[in-house]
């Protein structure tokens, strides 16, 4: 896609520049090879070969390194990162590894355990801006309670039961905006996976490693947006659909009951 961006120079005149406007996809992963090939295969079938993938493998021994190699000798548009352990890092200081390593103006950071819904490309670049964050709407089964921020549906819980089919026939079918909870285009907030100029994400300083190895970098982040006077847009036409931290928290804490009701065994992984 060809844009026209504007830019400034230190005398703060602005210069046209043609890009070609992508997006560098910014995925941490630990232990969850499974999740992170269904998110890849949903990248490359729904949104093509052209966005750059930054993978970073925290010191996992599921056999996700072998993988991203074998990935990266195939599909130019793969950089991948890894901790050498013994001790994991967590997403806070890989995310801020793979933007450094991001070749794209726009990076986006994207749990390893979404699928790229058609189409999530294009709605995020069309409001994607300098000084604005752009987050994607999510689907997601009833892991987590409810909220007004995304859309809770269970189209699967795991890569091997998910119902593809059914979530594209369901999002094909709906009126234009029936998806958002407000019948708007768009609302304000911010909530993963979202996306940023890349020199926005560095201008802040990123995320904070005090709040290593998770979760609260998201407060403190998405806090620090505000306070610099970032805009917060969420497209409810932008979609991914989650399996919601399949990877991490809810790692093989989810099952299904005799009647297809999703509950929790142990609500917590061991880490």
């Amino acid at each position: 896609m060809k844009i026209y961006i504007q830019k400034k120079n230190g005398n703060g005149i602005g210069e046209q520049h043609m890009k070609d406007k992508l997006i560098s996809f910014i995925q941490p992963s630990r232990n969850n090879l499974k999740y992170l090939q269904w998110s890849y295969n949903s990248i490359r079938k729904n949104l093509g070969p052209d966005h750059e993938i930054c993978w970073a493998d925290d010191f996992s021994n599921d056999g996700t390194w072998e993988w991203m190699n074998e990935i990266v000798n195939k599909d130019k548009n793969v950089k991948i990162h890894r901790n050498e352990g013994p001790e994991r890092l967590g997403h806070t200081i890989l995310y801020d590894t793979l933007v450094d390593m991001a070749t794209n103006d726009i990076v986006m950071i994207y749990h390893a355990d979404m699928y790229a819904c058609p189409g999530l490309d294009k709605e995020v670049l069309k409001h994607i801006e300098p000084g604005k964050v752009v987050s994607a709407t999510r689907i997601e089964p009833p892991l987590h309670p409810d909220g007004p921020e995304k859309i809770l549906m269970d189209f699967g819980i795991e890569p091997e039961e998910f119902k593809e089919q059914d979530l594209l026939t369901w999002l094909g079918s709906s009126p234009e905006y029936t998806h958002s909870k407000m019948g708007k285009e768009t609302t304000n907030g911010i909530f993963a996976p979202w996306a940023i100029y890349k020199d926005d994400f560095t201008s802040i300083g990123g995320h904070d490693d005090l709040f290593a190895p998770q979760s609260k970098e998201d407060s403190d982040i998405f806090n620090r947006f505000v306070l610099n006077g970032y805009e917060l847009i969420q497209t409810w036409k932008g979609l991914v659909y989650h399996m919601t931290c399949r990877g991490s928290r809810f790692k093989d804490g989810a099952k299904r009951n005799p009647d297809g009701q999703v509950f929790m065994k142990n609500r917590e992984s061991d880490e």
